[in-house]
């Protein structure tokens, strides 16, 4: 009886010598690497923007945004990039690439030589599992996003936006605001929000609210300009909120040039 190969994706077999992973699994890996360049556009939303589910009713009976940055979607954004590169290290250790969509192509093209590894089938697994965690930490459930109530002070209304607009309206007044700019707003009175500085830092970039990078934000802090708020016991690490970073950056030659108020969103009654 001829010797079966058994299939590192599962427990079945492969029917070729120096095989480790099956034609049904293979295609199934292809899948989840044409799945990368959605998943992680649909991360950078998530991390970038406001609408992150909506915390219980406040005094005003308006359902209000939660945290102004989606750390979550961040992390998991971490996450799949270093499961993309450290499998691709296996077999270019040479071969950076910028952007996970790029290394999931990289693994893409080697996908005969992935085939004959006895840890394919892991490769397979941790990808399916990144995957559905960037999938859990994303919201993209519908093509609009929730901002929170209407700035008119008398209007019942819920500012909303579809995905990728620079404008959204009211749906009760239809009144119009720039989803930037009010995001920007959000984000500096955002006081009860604190993280370490890099998980900010990131937010803020990766949503465009703030041109900043470790280095000049470490100078504020050396500076005094910026100061934390608490300490994270476990790690002894200094906890900042994003509002404090937009604050002193808003007062940077390039900051003054940001929209950041209200009134320069013409949204006030």
């Amino acid at each position: 009886m001829a010797e079966q190969h058994q299939c590192t994706g599962g427990e079945h077999p492969t029917n070729a010598p120096g095989i480790t992973l099956c034609h049904t699994c293979t295609d199934k890996l292809r899948g989840l690497l044409r799945d990368v360049p959605d998943v992680w556009a649909n991360l950078a939303v998530t991390a970038a923007r406001l609408d992150v589910g909506t915390s219980t009713l406040g005094t005003t009976g308006h359902s209000t945004p939660s945290e102004p940055c989606n750390f979550d979607a961040l992390e998991n954004a971490d996450q799949l990039a270093a499961v993309l590169q450290g499998w691709l290290d296996h077999m270019q250790p040479t071969k950076k690439t910028q952007t996970p969509a790029a290394t999931a192509a990289n693994l893409f093209t080697l996908m005969p030589q992935i085939r004959t590894q006895d840890w394919a089938g892991d490769l397979m697994r941790e990808l399916r599992e990144s995957l559905n965690a960037c999938r859990r930490a994303t919201d993209r459930t519908t093509e609009r996003i929730t901002l929170g109530p209407c700035m008119h002070t008398e209007c019942p209304g819920t500012l909303t936006a579809r995905l990728g607009d620079h404008t959204g309206k009211c749906d009760w007044c239809r009144s119009p605001f720039n989803v930037k700019a009010y995001q920007l707003w959000l984000i500096s009175e955002s006081w009860h929000v604190a993280t370490f500085l890099p998980r900010i830092i990131r937010a803020l970039k990766a949503g465009g609210h703030a041109k900043v990078n470790t280095s000049k934000v470490d100078q504020w802090v050396y500076r005094g300009k910026l100061e934390p708020v608490a300490c994270d016991v476990g790690s002894k690490r200094s906890l900042y909120t994003a509002a404090d970073v937009l604050r002193v950056y808003l007062e940077t030659p390039t900051g003054k040039r940001e929209v950041s108020t209200p009134e320069q969103m013409g949204m006030v009654a």
